[in-house]
């Protein structure tokens, strides 16, 4: 029964570091990412409502990112912690092997990766998913506040406004706008006088005395005079991206996607984007064997501190490569190979020494 207490907190321990850090981190990181975004109002011309619900959904992903180093420092804050209060040397005394605690804590390991690997291959993608069809269905918020005086402003994609006028009130004066439509046509329109008003709800741009001049694909031009014109708002197209991202498709289609792609180099997006997903978390056990021997000490020729330096080096530096390569898979699928070859070797690897110290007569209890 005292066995299982001592697991139980260590284990416990280590959750409430975790989810202390994650959070905390988690929130900083989109704390600062909501005021980089704040361009999605100010240039892209989306509504607030559409920027909170954006930055909202944007959270899990934000997790998803953290987690992996967060693990690897809540396990080394644990450790470093039960051995400076001689916590784990007393479990000693209620006959508990650190050799079998620390295998046992492996296992849990992989579950946790399991864990992560069913949140960032299916809630993640969900979220991002949402929040992309937020801006592409989202309508331009408050477009006046787009345009400048005296300035050629682009408020949302293909679409150029000159405006060499704008009083407090948002009245616009000598106006000229152009806008591409289909390939090779677009259009022109010069007017006095303009404003963007609001009817219904809906924004509309008003435009009085003036021409508007078309051009087709076949190169003839009409031009068309009016003393008045209001063009829908939604009309114009915003510059948020019209596409889904890789890391915003499910995984069935990202499958799909990389088994329908003949070429080599178009795999490429699609295979960074799957290794990400279920690679990634993988590399939590390896972690935590690279902190194997902070459950054990021996007589060593570099004193504890200088242990503890190494091996936290060791786990940033593990980690820094698994994303380098996936990061670098995104632009040639022999990095994905790499990657895999990789999170496995090194696994195998630290699973080796961490048996091999484990396994050393002169090894004893923490002290």
């Amino acid at each position: 029964m005292s066995k299982n207490k001592i697991q139980n907190y260590i284990i416990l321990e280590f959750l409430k570091n975790y989810a202390t850090l994650l959070f905390i981190f988690s929130l900083v990181i989109w704390l600062m990412q909501s005021v980089r975004l704040l361009d999605l109002i100010y240039q892209d011309g989306n509504t607030f409502f559409v920027y909170i619900k954006y930055i909202i959904f944007q959270f899990p992903k934000i997790v998803s990112k953290t987690s992996i180093i967060i693990f690897f420092i809540a396990i080394f804050l644990t450790l470093n912690n039960l051995e400076d209060s001689n916590e784990i040397k007393n479990s000693s005394f209620f006959g508990v092997n650190p050799k079998t605690l620390f295998f046992k804590y492996l296992k849990y390991s992989l579950i946790f990766a399991l864990i992560l690997i069913i949140f960032k291959t299916f809630i993640i993608p969900y979220f991002s998913k949402k929040s992309r069809t937020l801006l592409l269905d989202g309508g331009i918020g408050s477009f006046s506040n787009l345009i400048k005086e005296n300035n050629f402003n682009n408020p949302s994609r293909r679409t150029t406004i000159y405006v060499e006028e704008k009083n407090k009130i948002g009245e616009l004066k000598n106006i000229i706008i152009f806008q591409e439509e289909d390939i090779g046509s677009s259009k022109v329109i010069i007017a006095k006088n303009g404003i963007v008003a609001k009817i219904k709800n809906e924004s509309y741009f008003i435009t009085e005395k003036g021409i508007i001049q078309e051009l087709n694909p076949y190169g003839n031009i009409t031009q068309i005079s009016f003393d008045k014109t209001t063009t829908d708002i939604k009309n114009f197209k915003k510059k948020s991206a019209d596409y889904y991202k890789f890391n915003e498709f499910s995984f069935i289609e990202l499958l799909r996607l990389y088994l329908l792609t003949e070429k080599m180099k178009n795999r490429s997006g699609p295979a960074s984007e799957i290794l990400d997903r279920i690679l990634s978390p993988l590399v939590l056990p390896t972690l935590l064997l690279t902190l194997g021997c902070l459950f054990i000490d021996r007589e060593l020729s570099i004193n504890r501190k200088k242990l503890k330096i190494y091996l936290f080096l060791v786990g940033f530096l593990i980690i820094f490569l698994l994303e380098f390569l996936i990061s670098y898979s995104q632009k040639n699928i022999f990095f994905s190979y790499l990657a895999i070859i990789y999170i496995f070797l090194i696994f195998f690897l630290s699973f080796y020494i961490s048996n091999l110290t484990f396994k050393d007569t002169n090894v004893k209890p923490i002290k």
